[in-house]
């Protein structure tokens, strides 16, 4: 009688607990990069007014934008362009972030600046993107990160995995 009952209180808690980490997982502050400090590497001061032509690269995507700033938002369009260890992937699911900084490289704000899933076999591959967003007060630059798999086809089909941590 005993090892049920603590049995049943033992899967009480257990609910409990996973009810708590689904709630903070779909508050979307479980995973957040909001408050963490960016690589000093990772850190483009924005310019006012524009627009502004930019490019930045890791050594799996780069990007080449232009952005304006207008009414405390911020205006980005562009194109992502891949490295050759990447292009040659017929299948892509990637994303790319954008994080809103203050003036110490402090996380304000992210958004999804760009992402991908799918298979190129008809020439599916978007590789552009534009966005506008509120910027947060005090945001004084920008920064990236990103995250992703390219795969090949059929059976003996590779995978190349590539991230980069603000």
């Amino acid at each position: 009688m005993k090892i049920h009952s603590l049995t049943k209180h033992a899967a009480g808690l257990l609910a409990l607990l996973a009810s708590a980490l689904l709630l903070t997982a779909c508050s979307g502050n479980m995973f957040s990069y909001v408050g963490t400090e960016t690589k000093p590497e990772n850190r483009y001061v924005l310019e006012d007014g524009g627009p502004h032509t930019a490019e930045w690269h890791s050594g799996d995507l780069a990007l080449q934008y232009t952005y304006r700033t207008e009414n405390s938002r911020l205006y980005v369009e562009g194109t992502v362009v891949p490295a050759n260890r990447i292009k040659h992937f017929h299948q892509l699911r990637a994303w790319i972030s954008i994080h809103m900084l203050d003036a110490n490289g402090i996380i304000l704000a992210t958004h999804r600046l760009w992402s991908q899933y799918g298979d190129d076999t008809y020439g599916g591959f978007r590789w552009t993107f534009k966005n506008d967003w509120e910027l947060p007060p005090d945001n004084q630059a920008i920064g990236f990160s990103f995250s992703g798999t390219a795969g090949g086809n059929g059976e003996n089909g590779s995978t190349w995995e590539f991230w980069q941590t603000p």
